[in-house]
């Protein structure tokens, strides 16, 4: 979609209207949760207008570092005429005009550095001074840089760098607890970079971040202004830059706003690369003549120099005024169709390579995620990568490839035994009953005798860590997950009171008072009933600070003080609950089973 005018430029008109469906954003991982704060790791962050005007003395003594000394990551070609150009130097002359400017804007281009200092400082210097920002897109995201931090294994938004010309030098963040952390810089989406500096107090720390990516070939997305980024509100929401966060995956970003129109001299130089994989997602800016002539060959020069790399084919969002205007109508739905018919062909020749996106798990379709009809809104890009990032990651497995949810974490649980799980006998009489086995690759329990109760124990020990499993719950039904539990049954517990007056989601600390240090009331509201829900549990230092997710939505960030955490072990293993009932509290209902699965966990160091 063209992005180089104002809205309507490419012949959208606004969103015309608005469907009655649910609004919600899909739930799609940790790694892009909206709200999530990262509580405990900075005290403010900083990214105001006005900041060269109060920018404390301390702040402004700082040592600069020039990023162009660190290795640059989301770019596709090192031989490039800028060190920022997103084409090969040899694309000049070769592509058309449109594309080789296009191609001198940063979309994707990142850095990463390690650093223990308190506040970071960013001056970096853009390539078009006066286009600073767009009618419809918010200069953050045209012009601006984004920093995120890996925390407890993972990226989390931590500031942004607004720009207010040419050349900016803001505070990102402020106040950060000293400790050595990974960062990452994105650069600006519909802008080009002269140059970037990180800049912190003399005698910090700074210095590249470890080569996670080392082994990981790329993934490739080429296409429109929507995978450009085209209207995020900052870099890191552009839908590849969410995806490759999720993944953990290295991306290189080929949007070419309104002129990523699959042309032959773009498959010929996407072929000159090693991908992973590679997403075509370019339907937007074809007609339904151009879809019939060009898609195929273009896919057809990838995969005969890449017989084996995945390609997922993405079709057309459906556009808010989709539903009301027949001429979008008629070409969201034939391109669509031609792109259909062309993957069932690769896959009925023998293509076990190919993929495919609908259109269903692109937009929502309630005219909620855009900004003019066409472009995303960040919720458009939530669920941009929400419906892609499951189907890449298929397709990296398929391809033998490991990705991130597979790495570094040991199951706890084998789908066929009891092996590493026993019925904790330390625990007070009221909680050494119940009755525990496996079944259909399925960790269950139930009262036994009816009323009775207990916990089954994995002795660990552990001390930092993130937790992952599924639960299935049926009403009324209390139970929980305990962690760093010792003999003694001294232990945190999270809680999955799915029952009447519950909390699931809260940090109770059971035979030391029965006090909750953490109330969460409203947590019952993310249970899917009778059904499998994702629960993500994140346990570090001590004091500790716990973190809860349900459903990939953030239930609880508690951090305990040396008042809640007293007389709690600092390690310890996991344990699961059948609670007894207990009248006027707690009763199951009769027969009832909660269901564990897939029971993996990661330890922090």
């Amino acid at each position: 979609m063209n992005m180089t005018n104002f809205p309507g430029s490419a012949g959208v008109p606004p969103a015309m209207a608005r469907s009655g469906r649910d609004a919600r954003a899909p739930r799609i991982g940790a790694t892009w949760r909206i709200g999530n704060v990262i509580g405990g790791l900075l005290l403010a962050s900083i990214a105001a207008p006005a900041l060269a005007q109060t920018v404390p003395e301390a702040e402004r003594n700082v040592v600069w570092h020039d990023l162009a000394e660190l290795p640059l990551e989301g770019q596709g070609w090192k031989e490039t005429k800028h060190r920022y150009d997103r084409l090969p130097a040899t694309a000049e002359g070769v592509v058309r005009p449109p594309v080789w400017t296009l191609a001198q804007d940063s979309t994707g281009m990142r850095y990463r550095f390690v650093t223990d200092a308190p506040f970071i400082r960013a001056r970096w210097k853009v390539r078009k001074p006066d286009r600073l920002a767009k009618s419809h897109m918010a200069a953050s995201g045209v012009s601006g840089v984004d920093l995120y931090v890996r925390d407890a294994g993972e990226w989390h938004f931590l500031a942004v760098g607004r720009p207010e010309a040419g050349t900016n030098e803001k505070t990102l963040v402020r106040g950060l607890k000293p400790a050595k952390r990974e960062y990452l810089l994105y650069l600006p989406l519909y802008n080009g970079i002269e140059s970037v500096e990180i800049g912190v107090p003399k005698g910090a720390s700074f210095e590249p971040a470890p080569d996670r990516y080392a082994a990981r070939k790329p993934i490739v997305f080429y296409g429109t202004s929507i995978l450009q980024g085209g209207c995020a509100s900052r870099p890191g929401m552009a839908y590849p830059a969410i995806v490759d966060r999720a993944l953990d995956w290295p991306t290189v970003n080929l949007g070419f706003s309104g002129n990523g129109k699959t042309e032959p001299e773009m498959a010929q130089l996407l072929a000159e690369l090693e991908p992973a994989a590679y997403v075509l997602d370019s339907l937007p800016n074809l007609d339904v003549a151009q879809v019939r002539e060009r898609v195929e060959p273009f896919v057809a020069v990838l995969r005969a120099k890449h017989p084996r790399t995945p390609i997922i084919l993405v079709e057309n969002v459906n556009y808010a005024d989709t539903g009301l205007i027949e001429s979008r109508r008629t070409k969201v739905t034939d391109t669509n169709a031609y792109l259909r018919r062309l993957f069932e062909q690769l896959k009925a020749a023998g293509d076990k390579h190919v993929h495919y996106v609908h259109a269903s798990h692109l937009l929502g379709g309630d005219g909620e995620d855009t900004v003019d009809g066409t472009h995303p809104t960040d919720l458009g890009f939530s669920r941009m990568a929400a419906g892609l990032t499951p189907i890449l990651r298929t397709a990296l497995r398929e391809a033998g490839h490991a990705v991130a949810d597979d790495e570094g974490f040991t199951a706890l649980f084998d789908g066929k035994t009891l092996n590493g799980w026993k019925p904790h006998d330390g625990m007070p009489p009221l909680h050494l009953a119940g009755k525990w086995w496996a079944e259909d690759g399925e960790l269950r329990g139930t009262q036994d005798p009816p009323g009775k109760g207990g916990l089954l124990w994995h002795e660990g020990p552990f001390k930092d860590f993130v937790l992952k499993l599924r639960v299935h719950l049926t009403y009324p039904m209390d139970t929980g997950v305990f962690v760093r539990v010792g003999p003694d049954g001294l232990s945190h517990q999270i809680t999955l009171d799915y029952r009447p007056g519950s909390d699931v989601g809260a940090i109770f600390i059971p035979f030391i008072g029965h006090a909750y240090v953490c109330r969460n009331r409203e947590g019952e509201k993310l249970v899917r009933p009778d059904e499998w829900n994702d629960l993500e549990i994140r346990m570090e230092g001590e004091p500790a600070r716990i973190r809860v997710w349900l459903n990939d939505r953030l239930l609880t960030d508690f951090q305990h003080t040396e008042k809640t955490t007293a007389g709690l072990h600092p390690t310890g293993g996991i344990a699961l609950q059948v609670h007894p009932n207990v009248p006027n509290l707690t009763v199951w209902k009769p027969g009832a089973v909660v269901r564990f699965r897939d029971i993996r966990i990661k330890e922090l160091k």
